[in-house]
């Protein structure tokens, strides 16, 4: 056999090159996507916001409750402040799933400018829920606090409306002006209550003989 340099014996295998560093791949959504990821964040910034109100809501109420020598049941607590916490925290709860659901079927069908605009007066209408609830006498519920849902929900119809006309008709209503869009979305916001509204009476009148009350006392 023929001899080998010494140098070539004592080589080393060329090195593998390193596996990608999957860690360090970029966003997948392009850039007009960040507006509604950034109205995703804040919305659950304000919930665990409202998480920590409840409970500090809670700890008053029943300060307030062991001052009155009265012991504290957040089932039947009639404290205002209690009851505050509470509706605040679980109604942004409630709402979470047709929000989020709006925000991104709007953002991915419509268009991420419309979502992220909507979605952000969403998000500063649901912060403003609790602070108007205060302002109600002795701290409980009053008509102010439909300054912070209908705002709320005019967010929402106006995230699921031009989805459905998209859905529907196939028409983006962002290729109309910017007026028209304007007047679109309180038109979808009327048109989404008195569907919502109509339907629910009609579920009422069909339901509500099953538990009419007979005098019987069955229960």
């Amino acid at each position: 056999l023929k001899s080998q340099p010494l140098s070539r014996c004592l080589s080393l295998p060329p090195a593998r090159p390193d596996p990608p560093d999957r860690m360090a791949t970029g966003a997948r959504l392009g850039d007009e996507f960040r507006g509604p990821a950034a109205v995703t964040v804040a919305y659950f910034v304000v919930y665990y916001a409202f998480m920590i109100l409840q409970l500090r809501s809670r700890s008053d109420a029943s300060a307030r409750a062991s001052e009155r020598g009265q012991e504290y049941d957040r089932l039947s607590c009639r404290d205002e402040g209690a009851r505050m916490g509470e509706r605040t925290f679980l109604n942004a709860l409630e709402q979470m799933g047709p929000f989020l659901v709006s925000l991104w079927l709007c953002a991915v069908c419509v268009s991420p400018d419309l979502a992220t605009i909507m979605g952000g007066i969403g998000v500063v209408a649901r912060l403003l829920f609790p602070i108007l609830w205060s302002l109600g006498e002795g701290g409980s519920w009053n008509i102010k606090v439909e300054l912070s849902t209908q705002p709320y929900y005019f967010a929402v119809f106006g995230m699921l409306g031009p989805v459905a006309t998209w859905a529907l008709v196939g028409v983006n209503i962002m290729d109309w002006q910017t007026g028209y869009v304007a007047l679109a979305s309180v038109g979808y916001f009327v048109l989404g209550w008195a569907l919502s509204f109509g339907t629910g009476v009609v579920l009422h009148t069909v339901t509500r003989g099953a538990y009419h009350d007979d005098g019987s006392g069955a229960e």
